[in-house]
């Protein structure tokens, strides 16, 4: 596989493409399999929390029409053989029937970009302007469809007004309400739901085997697989610690917030300072599902507090700061 950093991959993980199976959406897969073998609609959306598994059942969609090739033959199971030669080469990333869409490498930096952009959706054209090969369905993967900005949006938008034959658009959504009506109305939707402790522990049993304390994990992954996964990376269960210890004190002591912003400002703890901001972000958001509207005003500004980081180079100690002062302030 390409040595460039791939958005739709968390980082030290395998890529969902990988996955054999998918745990604990078996009803979605019921729903897809139904349409394959009824009336299937030419895009769809998956939406839901991310890390649940969405771009999972997006590719173990790709690959079971992949295998079925041109027969169109009723499916029963969404399994797929790696060794069958269509999957292999999805899986070596030398399947031109399928195209993955995601935020693109800045060539400059070597960084992801922060969008994905109208010219990474302008492939589409001719992705589908092709004939399809051994699969009979030219499939694409839009993950995810929260990155796109307002051009590549609206680009995204003129496929799905005049949608080729033989052709598949799967957008995978954390936030599928977000999307512009126009492109939520031209698809069908499939939500999905968070998964359970035990799919959570059988799913980390699955990926990462060797992974410690599974049990705390899965009850802190508020249902998402690949939240938990990340919590594993970056320590999640010694900063869920750290937040507990500071909202129990009320922000009386300074000495836990400061020695959690020194250690989220350092440039080595990026990746803890991105889940600093999911954490907390989730911990507004249940406050505010609760009514609290300071919570809300919260929430909003670690999302505005995180972009303006990203693009403007702000002092990650004094965004930590600053949340962990509004977060010490909310209702017990």
């Amino acid at each position: 596989m390409s040595e460039l950093p791939e958005s739709d991959r968390l980082e030290g993980w395998p890529h969902p493409r990988e996955a054999a199976r998918v745990i604990g959406h078996q009803a979605s897969e019921e729903t897809l399999l139904r349409a394959i073998n009824g009336q299937m609609p030419h895009a769809w959306v998956l939406g839901g929390l991310k890390g649940i598994g969405k771009a999972t059942l997006a590719w173990r969609l790709a690959k079971a029409l992949l295998q079925r090739g041109r027969s169109r033959a009723p499916l029963t199971t969404l399994d797929s053989d790696p060794n069958h030669p269509a999957v292999r080469r999805l899986l070596a990333g030398a399947q031109g029937d399928v195209l993955s869409l995601r935020r693109p490498v800045d060539v400059k930096t070597g960084k992801i970009k922060n969008d994905l952009t109208v010219d990474e959706v302008r492939r589409l054209g001719d992705f589908y302007g092709r004939h399809a090969g051994e699969g009979g369905t030219r499939i694409a993967i839009v993950d995810s469809a929260d990155d796109l900005n307002r051009n590549a949006a609206n680009a995204l938008l003129k496929t799905l007004e005049e949608p080729p034959p033989d052709s598949l658009l799967i957008l995978i959504a954390h936030r599928p309400r977000a999307l512009l009506p126009t492109i939520r109305s031209r698809c069908r939707m499939l939500l999905m739901s968070p998964l359970n402790e035990a799919d959570i522990s059988s799913a980390l049993s699955l990926v990462a085997p060797d992974v410690k304390d599974r049990a705390a994990l899965a009850r802190l992954s508020a249902g998402s697989v690949g939240g938990a996964l990340e919590m594993a990376a970056y320590d999640g269960p010694g900063m869920e610690a750290s937040l507990q210890a500071i909202a129990k004190r009320r922000g009386r002591d300074a000495n836990a917030a400061h020695a959690l912003a020194n250690d989220l400002a350092t440039a080595a703890n990026a990746p803890r300072f991105r889940l600093f901001i999911d954490r907390i972000q989730a911990r507004f958001a249940d406050a505010a599902g609760q009514g609290d509207r300071a919570a809300l005003e919260a929430w909003k500004l670690a999302g505005d507090l995180a972009r303006a980081e990203d693009t403007l180079n702000i002092d990650k100690r004094s965004i930590v700061l600053r949340l962990l002062e509004r977060y010490a302030a909310l209702a017990p």
